[in-house]
């Protein structure tokens, strides 16, 4: 049977799946009087508060308080969106989704495949011959388990060798130079390896799939890394060097550990302090701290000391605050990389010295001030309390409170006085960063032409239209998922999360050249046909629409919750009932 929209999809997965079903492999639950009861998979407890109810179709911990129907039980699980959700419960019960985002994921399937074969390639090359780069990384000291465990392998240094085992392969020419395997000579039009005399990382997604690689020179190159250039399925500032292996380690030990390259990646791994993962060669960005807080609402920056690292440590400090992570900044004794550092002294003294030396990231920018300004005469001063101020301005009002007492004593700067410079304004004031969808958005996708779609169909396409016209209004839906329905509109969200900056108007020409089908079909007759009248009114009518649903469905999962909670404590309950009451005050008229 195929369905042509996501809520379609939906609806199908919840009347075919049983919740027993799809919860039952993957945590252990037991009967319990007509539920089922086990202990929570989203976090730890020694006393089963998880329970499913296959009357309800619903699952809630009394404990951590999640709780929703068989596709939130899969998006916790697995850390995917809505849209990966349906798409991985319809696969498994064999509902088919007709459109055209699944020929963009055989498109993807077929890219995967020649990375993964080129992977392979390199590593037979690298584990099965001697060769340079073998012997450099054993001199680095990393062992073979590491070495396959991270595939790393071998491009030798002849101008063709991939490129003539590629096209033997059957591998068409122009597959191999759009994924930056290969390049065509400007003379003959020959094909030759990009990487040629380099230790090859694969770089893996979170779903493990191979989407672009890693070189690191051994024969002396000017460009001491190099990476794979952008391509349909690998954009750097969307993925992270690791995380598909060490992202089970991150959720279990409650942060994560952002270095500065692959070595410190690998040799981090291997020496046991295994949350880990690092940016590919670029400063962070906003795409990588929202997929990284998939995993951890945590981060420790562990970067180089020098002026480079200081740098991108401060960049990448207000990019994960402005992703809503809490972030701290560790420092690595000796001036040595965290990969020395931990051959030398390992796990146990690294993760001692991490406690010992992680700041905030306010106290470690203040510090940096500090240091900067360290004179005694006036103009230091003065100087040290405009930084800190520009510092201290964007904080929340409890965390100015905490901060301003420490900050002025260090100076011995009365706290009004620094009180007066934060109101002021500044242009040194770091901007908020652009809004982000999440990874892997789906891209085109019909819709069914129902009561319940039309009416949410409604709602994306004003809010699409308004920001359009306002831009200033895209930000203010950041987190809200729920404000799109089709795959059309999340690919067109997509879009317009790339194309935004600050205080400027939607560039409508660049967004219509990165939509192609029926998502630009979707998005020129918005532009067409939607009118928005008084545009203040009208977002707030459409943000006013999606909080009145949002507050439906908690109001039903709260009376399924409050029908199946046995021998729950009184505490628990009330919390449910004040909340529902609160929910039915404000949105039942």
């Amino acid at each position: 049977m195929a369905v042509t929209s996501l809520i379609s999809a939906a609806e199908e997965i919840r009347s075919r799946c049983n919740i027993v079903d799809v919860v039952s492999p993957l945590v252990s639950i037991k009967r319990a009087g007509s539920n089922y009861k086990g202990c929570c998979p989203f976090h730890k407890e020694k006393t089963p508060s998880f329970v499913v109810s296959e009357q309800k179709q619903i699952f809630t911990c009394f404990g951590c308080g999640k709780s929703g129907d068989v596709i939130k039980f899969i998006q916790e699980y697995y850390n995917l969106n809505f849209p990966e959700a349906v798409r991985r419960l319809a696969a498994q019960y064999g509902i088919e989704i007709d459109d055209s985002y699944e020929r963009q994921s055989k498109k993807k399937d077929g890219y995967y495949a020649i990375n993964k074969t080129a992977a392979r390639f390199f590593f037979d090359a690298f584990t099965k011959h001697a060769n340079p780069g073998y012997d450099y990384m054993k001199g680095r000291g990393i062992q073979p388990e590491t070495i396959a465990k991270f595939g790393i392998g071998y491009a030798d240094e002849g101008w063709q060798t991939l490129s003539d085992y590629m096209l033997a392969q059957g591998t068409q020419a122009e597959l191999l130079t759009e994924l930056g395997l290969s390049s065509r000579s400007s003379k003959d039009g020959r094909l030759y390896d990009k990487f040629r005399g380099r230790v090859m990382f694969p770089i893996f997604n979170t779903m493990g799939k191979v989407i672009g690689f890693g070189g690191r020179t051994i024969i002396g190159d000017a460009a001491k890394y190099l990476n794979s250039q952008e391509s349909f399925v690998f954009e750097k500032k969307r993925n992270l060097y690791g995380l598909n292996l060490s992202k089970t380690e991150i959720q279990e030990q409650g942060y994560a550990i952002l270095v500065e390259g692959y070595m410190d990646v690998v040799g981090l791994y291997q020496g046991g302090v295994r949350n880990v993962c690092a940016a590919l060669g670029t400063a962070l960005t906003p795409e990588q701290a929202q997929l990284l807080k998939r995993y951890t609402k945590k981060a420790v920056l562990c970067l180089d000391s020098d002026a480079a690292g200081i740098k991108a440590a401060i960049r990448g400090c207000d990019v994960m605050r402005a992703a809503g992570l809490d972030v701290r900044v560790m420092h690595v004794d000796d001036g040595k990389d965290p990969d020395e550092y931990i051959k030398k002294h390992g796990a146990d003294e690294f993760r001692a010295l991490l406690d010992k030396t992680a700041e905030t990231d306010i106290d470690f920018k203040i510090g940096l001030i500090d240091r900067k300004y360290s004179g005694t005469d006036l103009s230091q001063s003065l100087n040290f309390l405009k930084a800190a101020a520009n510092v201290l301005r964007p904080l929340s009002p409890v965390e100015a409170d905490l901060y301003i007492p420490k900050v002025a004593k260090m100076r011995g700067i009365s706290e009004g006085a620094l009180r007066r410079e934060i109101e002021q304004p500044s242009a040194e004031v770091p901007r908020p960063a652009p809004r982000t969808e999440q990874e892997n958005a789906p891209q085109e996708q019909s819709v069914e032409d129902t009561p319940e779609v039309r009416g949410r169909i409604m709602v994306e396409r004003m809010l699409i239209k308004l920001c359009l016209q306002r831009s200033d209004f895209w930000p203010k839906l950041q987190g809200r998922d729920d404000a799109f329905v089709s795959g059309e509109a999340y690919r067109i969200a997509e879009v317009l999360g790339e194309c935004y900056r600050e205080n400027n108007d939607f560039d409508v020409k660049a967004i219509r050249e990165r939509l192609e089908g029926s998502a630009l079909s979707y998005f020129d007759n918005i532009q067409e046909g939607v009118l928005t009248g008084d545009e203040e009114t009208a977002f707030r009518d459409c943000l006013e629409k999606l909080d009145r649903r949002k507050a439906e469905q908690r109001i039903d999962e709260i009376m399924k919750i409050l029908s199946i909670a046995e021998g729950v404590d009184e505490e628990t309950l009330n919390k449910l009932m004040l909340e529902l009451a609160e929910l039915q005050r404000k949105f039942i008229k």
